[in-house]
């Protein structure tokens, strides 16, 4: 078939999709079971870090399997398991916690050892695995044992079926954890216990916790478990070594528990805090309590699907509508909760406070989420982006800064850039702050944008006081240079519409100009981006592709110039006017997806050229298009990410998915609707993925109908919002969600 042809019969069938009656002017009705579409086993594989987790939505326990203590703690081409840990952080790139190890185990030689072995584990196979949302089972074949896991948000409940007639024992380990190398200094290691314990309360019930310094200082994790039978048999090791006490207080606390063959399968459940022993015996009371497996299960799935069902696709199933229902859940895990039920929390300062709200700082990765993860969570649940606001001016309180990058509750001061300033604006922008706290936490914006030091990631500077004094950080001054000036100038932009909304002239004006700052770095020599001195001078030489070897001597964070030179999402049209006007923009932009560093290709899974999806500085790069006039290629682009650098398999993600992001830029892109800004509602368009989507919302519900819509018809030809042609790429959050909204694309083969 030559190519003339092809072309038609593609245009033919788009036009004939177009007139199918099918979607057009049709509710979705009925409630369809989205769980069946969820793959909780994508991204496990490559450095996706996705763990199959029992979990529930923004749970603070996220239970799962250890296949190793690094990394995020399960790799899918790992051939062995070490045990069963309450405490995770899916997705992120850095590691830490899997804290309370649980191991099932079989033999009588337990009763006896006079030592704690060093390396407890199982072989297993993908084949005896299952994972859903709100369950994991797995058999371990070594001790003939079933494991089965489902959690509430602050329990995580086990079912281990041992064979008939075997007397059930269980280890429980205070001293493991994510060994991983969080931080980029070899001195540097994650999970330093600086105390445990473990303690009998009575032959049904322990209790203990963990204290230990991590990716961030003073990480603490207490728990209660109460098993289904009472033990026959307890022993506790302080540093490996068997003890005759029934409560150890050490750096390396391990426990095994013996129960009697009789009785069924062993059920524990366990409640965990990050405030104190009896905030986690209340957490237990409050959610597992009375309930058994089987009913904590099923809660827990209907808690899913009633959140999940929230978009309605009527498109045939899919690999991506598979993708889709998957990332949606990976999305609703973040934020992670961090409070207790009686409202209790530790705080960023370690101490421990009461809060009538909810308290979400338990894994909050700021660099990551705020692009497109944090806009999606005040669509889908503003409830949820309330009480965040909330956290952000706690946190604020308490350290006297805005969070950046939270685990356990603590500060780490990981990444760049201070993004609250656009999580809030956003926030601000769809009326999701309230009024009580919308001073207050703006007044919080200017200080965290102006504090001198903000603190170090490992021996890094992070702080205001250079970029203040030069207009741009300094690189002989500090790492990543070039990166924070990009980054500190859009999250000035974002104060700036925070100061709009609330009528401070003052700081509009000055933030708004501190918007600009990216422009200091604009090397009119190379056309692109460059970190400069002190003294004014840009660095030479020069590699827009790979500016310095190591980690802390590079100008710029998970990214290269080519990359960050297109980071000025605030003002698309004075970017496109320091390149030179829409034509030399759209050439520089065009070859950013053919440029190559030497002996790299062209293209493979997340990469285009310089275009690498694996990260998240390119995420808004596609979108900019729009705004140089030539729409088509962003609908080109997108679609090609879309189709080729996702898939629902273990091996489908291409990065990490960095707490949520990866994923909350495919639901927003596979609605066709992205926020490249924050602060003032609006949404570049894009391409629809489906034919037929449906989002019920807080205020309506949103129809999205693409009859036409496919990987070959990915172009868009016209929009009609409620019946009414619209003009333009861009579309503000109230012409789509206020009120019911029917958006209509005709879609076409053809630019």
């Amino acid at each position: 078939m030559n190519d003339l042809r092809r072309k038609t019969v593609r245009y033919m069938r788009c036009t004939l999709m177009a007139l199918l009656p099918m979607y057009a002017g049709i509710s979705i009705t009925a409630q369809e079971d989205v769980l069946q579409y969820v793959r909780p086993m994508m991204g496990t594989s490559l450095d996706g870090r996705i763990i199959p987790l029992a979990v529930a939505p923004f749970g603070m326990v996220q239970l799962g399997p250890d296949t190793n203590y690094g990394g995020s703690g399960y790799h899918y081409t790992d051939n062995k398991v070490y045990s069963f840990s309450h405490t995770h952080a899916n997705g992120n790139g850095g590691g830490d916690l899997q804290d309370i190890c649980m191991m099932p185990v079989t033999g009588s030689e337990w009763d006896s050892r006079a030592e704690f072995p060093g390396d407890i584990h199982s072989s297993y196979s993908h084949d005896e695995e299952q994972a859903m949302p709100g369950y994991y089972s797995l058999v371990l074949p070594d001790e003939k044992v079933r494991v089965e896991l489902t959690a509430t948000e602050r329990c995580g409940l086990h079912r281990y079926t041992f064979p008939q007639g075997t007397e059930p024992r269980l280890t429980i380990d205070m001293k493991r954890g994510n060994a991983s190398r969080a931080t980029t200094l070899p001195e540097r290691f994650c999970d330093t216990v600086l105390v445990s314990r473990i303690e009998i309360v009575d032959k049904q019930t322990i209790r203990g916790y963990r204290i230990t310094d991590g990716w961030a200082p003073r990480e603490h994790c207490y728990f209660y478990a109460r098993f289904n039978k009472p033990f026959t048999l307890a022993t506790l090791y302080d540093n490996r070594r068997r003890t005759e006490s029934w409560d150890v207080l050490s750096r390396d606390v391990r426990a095994m528990l013996r129960f009697p063959a009789s009785g069924g399968p062993l059920e524990v459940q366990v409640g965990i805090s990050g405030v104190s022993l009896e905030g986690a015996q209340r957490n237990w009371q409050a959610e597992a309590e009375g309930h058994t497996f089987d009913q904590i299960r099923k809660a827990t799935q209907e808690k899913w699907q009633k959140q999940l069902e929230t978009f309605q696709i009527a498109d045939e199933d899919s690999p991506q509508k598979q993708m889709f229902y998957t990332c949606l859940y990976f999305a609703m895990l973040y934020p992670q909760l961090y409070s207790d039920v009686d409202g209790r929390y530790r705080s960023s300062d370690a101490q421990v406070y009461r809060t009538t709200t909810r308290y979400f700082a338990g894994v909050l990765g700021l660099w990551d989420i705020y692009r497109n993860h944090a806009p999606l969570i005040a669509l889908l649940r503003p409830d949820v982006m309330s009480d965040l606001m909330l956290t952000f001016l706690q946190h604020y309180r308490h350290s006297g800064i805005l969070p950046m990058w939270t685990i356990a509750g603590q500060e780490n001061n990981c990444m760049t850039g201070y993004h609250a300033m656009p999580i809030i604006a956003d926030a601000m922008a769809k009326g999701l702050v309230a009024d009580s706290i919308a001073e207050p936490l703006f007044q919080a914006m200017v200080e965290s944008a102006n504090k001198d030091c903000f603190g170090y990631f490992d021996h890094d500077f992070r702080g205001a006081r250079y970029y203040r004094k030069y207009h741009y950080v300094p690189f002989n001054h500090e790492a990543h240079s070039a990166s924070k000036t990009m980054e500190y100038s859009y999250d000035d932009w974002c104060v700036a519409q925070a100061a709009r909304m609330l009528g401070h002239e003052t700081e509009y004006r000055e933030f708004l100009d501190r918007g600009g700052w990216w422009k200091n770095l604009f090397d009119p020599e190379t056309g692109f981006v460059n970190a400069r001195d002190t003294l004014g001078q840009f660095r030479k030489p020069f590699n827009p592709f790979s500016p310095a070897p190591a980690y802390f001597a590079s100008d710029f964070c998970e990214g290269n110039s080519w990359q960050y030179s297109f980071f000025v999402p605030q003002d698309p049209e004075g970017l496109i006017r320091q390149m030179g006007g829409r034509r030399a923009f759209t050439e520089r932009l065009d070859s950013l997806f053919t440029a190559t560093a030497p002996g790299a290709q062209q293209r493979s899974f997340g990469h285009i050229g310089q275009y690498a999806h694996e990260n998240e500085p390119v995420h808004h790069i596609l979108y900019l298009y729009n705004y140089a006039g030539e729409p088509w290629k962003t609908q080109q682009r997108v679609s090609q990410v879309l189709y080729e650098d996702y898939r629902p398999t273990p091996d489908g993600l291409c990065g990490n998915d960095d707490t949520g992001q990866m994923s909350a830029w495919f639901i927003q892109s596979a609605m066709g609707f992205f926020t490249l800004q924050h602060g003032n509602d609006q949404y570049a368009i894009g391409t629809p993925l489906f034919r037929h989507l449906e989002l019920r919302h807080a205020h309506g519900t949103l129809r999205i109908l693409a009859p036409a819509a496919s990987r070959e018809c990915c172009y868009v030809k016209s929009l009609r919002v409620n019946g009414r042609k619209w003009k333009g790429w861009t579309i503000s959050g109230k012409d789509l969600f206020d009120g019911d909204v029917t958006v209509e694309f005709e879609m076409s083969s053809r630019p």
